[in-house]
């Protein structure tokens, strides 16, 4: 079974924008994906439901299949360390579309098996400590032209997405559950409390 994880870390970017190169790979490999499972959010969390959710669904020997390691980990040492080792516990084999001495988990007959798992683990764990480094690397740049910014007086912060509170305001308003918005308006949890407390404040 080849199950794919796709992510994105926030609500404004496409979870599903490898989808059909995916496909087209897995094609020309022969295979088809037994299922999809996307979500937004950041891969530097470790509690993902979606993940979680193709972690339960699997079985040993299962291909847990994503188009780059970022997608499945931007954590810190610790915790990708956790991360493995439920993937390990329930017999995944992480295969990267872009990384190519992963693809050896398609044939079913290697003839070093042994050999091959060592190397797919050194690239997978050298590629998820580039890939949190390269998150790290931005995060500083980011918060260095902010600071930057801000001594120039040219920072205004994030603008807020007035037209999307104004319509989650309305349903909470009507009563409608965080659940039912999140899914209606397509926003995180957190954008739905935030404008839930913003309501509270403004009516005390």
């Amino acid at each position: 079974m080849i199950r794919v994880y796709m992510r994105a870390s926030t609500n404004e970017q496409d979870a599903e924008r490898a989808r059909e190169s995916i496909k087209d790979f897995l094609k020309l490999k022969g295979h088809k994906p037994a299922g999809w499972y996307v979500e937004n959010i950041s891969g530097t969390k470790l509690d993902r439901p979606e993940l979680s959710r193709l972690i339960n669904d699997s079985e040993a020997g299962d291909i847990l299949f994503v188009e780059k390691l970022d997608r499945l980990t931007r954590l810190p040492y610790e915790q990708w360390e956790t991360l493995k080792a439920k993937l390990r516990d329930k017999g995944l084999v992480v295969v990267v579309m872009d990384q190519p001495m992963t693809h050896s988990a398609f044939s079913e007959s290697n003839n070093d098996t042994f050999t091959s798992r060592i190397l797919t683990a050194f690239i997978l764990d050298l590629s998820a400590s580039q890939a949190r480094d390269d998150y790290e690397t931005r995060r500083n740049r980011a918060a260095q032209g902010i600071e930057k910014a801000k001594e120039q007086g040219k920072y205004q912060g994030r603008k807020k997405d007035t037209t999307k509170r104004d319509s989650i305001k309305k349903l909470l308003l009507a009563g409608e559950t965080y659940t039912s918005i999140q899914q209606v308006i397509g926003c995180s949890p957190y954008l739905v409390q935030q404008v839930s407390r913003e309501l509270k404040q403004a009516t005390e």
